[in-house]
């Protein structure tokens, strides 16, 4: 019986391809469990447990190598992924995300993130199936002056250690002092953690300037063929007025038009991590 799973979220089974896929390599790469976790929610009209229960089964008896365990729950889906860490020692989500999906259902983007923006532990949103365990060779990550980029080191090192990804870390030319010095410090504390644990990475400066930078961030991780981005969401408390009305950089990464897998993690200070 493992320590810790991966919770594959099958919200909506026409993507469960995408989930699935990612979720068995995620188990095998970090040697954790896997669940597949579906939530019946009356909120969003989704099929019953009834309904779906043989078509989770059979899924199931497609991953002997994994060996997943089912979950099949009635009840609030925000609630159970906030409970995920001590509900089911969940220690990374994977849920499909559908762009063209009705708003307000399970897989639209911004249904997506709001029903995970108090989640403890990382989620990764998938647009489509992984089509080998390659796919995830190069992973970016951006790191800029705020101190919450610091957050996507740990799980960018997991790559690293555990599936040999090239980590590719992007960022900006800062020409303000003040923010070049805590980007400074942010790549200090970088290179001080990665050295400990026997990571390497390659840098590389992005240009340009944008209302939301991460979209560029993830404009060019798709440019240098990267298989999959880490993200650190915005903190809902220091939405300034532009976000307010325009939205948050997630809800542009999430549905990039290269269908990148977008692993976000929440800017909090009780996030669940691996035993390893």
């Amino acid at each position: 019986m493992k320590d810790q799973f991966v919770i594959a979220c099958l919200a909506d089974l026409s993507l469960k391809e995408a989930v699935i896929t990612h979720s068995a390599h995620l188990a095998r790469m970090l040697n954790k469990g896997l669940i597949l976790l579906y939530v019946e929610d009356k909120k969003y009209g989704n099929p019953s447990v009834a309904q779906v229960e043989k078509e989770i089964l059979n899924i199931e008896a497609t991953l002997p190598e994994v060996k997943p365990a089912h979950v099949l729950m009635k009840g609030n889906f925000k609630e159970v992924v906030n409970a995920l860490p001590t509900l089911l020692n969940g220690v990374v989500a994977v849920a499909g995300v559908n762009p063209k999906a009705p708003a307000g259902s399970l897989t639209h983007p911004r249904t997506l993130l709001r029903l995970f923006n108090q989640c403890k532990i990382a989620y990764l949103t998938v647009q489509a199936p992984l089509h080998s365990s390659h796919d995830y060779d190069r992973v970016a990550f951006g790191i800029d002056f705020r101190k919450e980029s610091k957050d996507k080191l740990i799980w960018a090192s997991y790559f690293a250690r555990f599936n040999h990804s090239q980590l590719n870390m992007l960022h900006f030319h800062y020409t303000d002092e003040g923010l070049r010095n805590k980007w400074n410090n942010n790549i200090l504390f970088m290179n001080k953690l990665f050295k400990s644990l026997g990571v390497t990475y390659t840098d590389h400066t992005v240009s340009g300037r944008a209302l939301f930078p991460e979209t560029i961030i993830c404009d060019s991780a798709a440019a240098l063929q990267c298989g999959l981005l880490i993200s650190v969401t915005t903190d809902t408390r220091d939405l300034d007025v532009v976000e307010w009305v325009a939205g948050v950089q997630e809800h542009r990464t999430i549905r990039n038009s290269a269908q990148m897998p977008v692993l976000y993690i929440n800017p909090r200070n009780d996030i669940y991590v691996l035993c390893d």
